[in-house]
């Protein structure tokens, strides 16, 4: 005769169902543009409306003011890509004869509507820097001459316009936005917004007659880094100067 289980034993045997497993309705995910694309479209339209605006301005560099320092100024003619911004040469210029230079001290003579922003004391480092800097790069090409002579030249230099870099907008021109401002401006005008910018005049003369020989005006700006003191650009113009006048002397003297 078949024993039954007792009744806790008969539950244990009853059919185990798993439960059912209720899934949730799948949710729909929305996925939404990164602003990075947003912003990439609004930089890709700046750049295409401020590059065709800046097609249609002229692409030369400002040219350099007039001072005072030179006097006269109806000889000098813009000069060539790469050269002065406007410059005179003697016709006919023979100077086979010069044996030694004189280099008077740089000069700081403000045109009427220079920079005021640079104290007097910075321009007059800037000044002496300046001579410094030629005494070097000449020397090697013309002796500094102890005497005058009818054999010696005589260098006159100015600083004209001094205008100071902005660091803190530079650094903030690299920027996406600020980058399309300072490319199309540099298209339009040839030099980036904020950078330092400076500006010089020179003559060089018969050391014995006062003839002159040669004389420029010139303006550089300064290129597109940041983290630069205010003056650094004009430090930076100041040697290219150096290097191309005594660049130039050295062409003179071999012809």
């Amino acid at each position: 005769m078949q024993q039954s289980l007792p009744p806790h034993d008969r539950r244990s045997q009853a059919p185990i169902h798993p439960a059912p497993i209720h899934s949730s309705p799948a949710r729909h995910i929305r996925f939404r543009p990164f602003p990075s694309a947003h912003l990439l479209a609004c930089l890709c339209l700046a750049l295409a409306l401020c590059m065709g605006l800046a097609a249609c301005a002229a692409k030369e560099p400002r040219r350099a003011g007039q001072s005072g320092f030179l006097g006269d100024y109806s000889q000098l003619v813009p000069g060539e890509p790469g050269k002065a911004s406007m410059i005179y040469r003697k016709p006919g210029l023979d100077t086979r004869k010069y044996r030694d230079i004189v280099i008077d001290p740089v000069r700081v003579v403000l045109k009427p509507d220079a920079d005021r922003e640079v104290d007097p004391a910075s321009l007059n480092s800037l000044a002496t820097l300046y001579r410094e800097r030629l005494v070097d790069e000449i020397a090697p090409v013309y002796p500094l001459a102890r005497v005058v002579s009818p054999q010696t030249l005589r260098l006159r230099v100015a600083i004209t316009d001094v205008v100071p870099g902005k660091p803190v907008r530079n650094v903030m021109s690299i920027m996406p936005v600020g980058f399309i401002v300072s490319q199309a401006t540099y298209v339009s005008t040839g030099e980036y917004p904020d950078v330092g910018q400076s500006e010089t005049e020179v003559e060089l003369l018969d050391a014995v007659t006062g003839e002159r020989l040669v004389a420029a005006v010139d303006r550089r700006a300064g290129a597109k880094a940041p983290l630069r003191a205010p003056l650094d650009d004009a430090k930076d113009a100041i040697e290219a100067w150096a290097g191309r006048i005594a660049a130039e002397l050295a062409k003179v003297r071999v012809q």
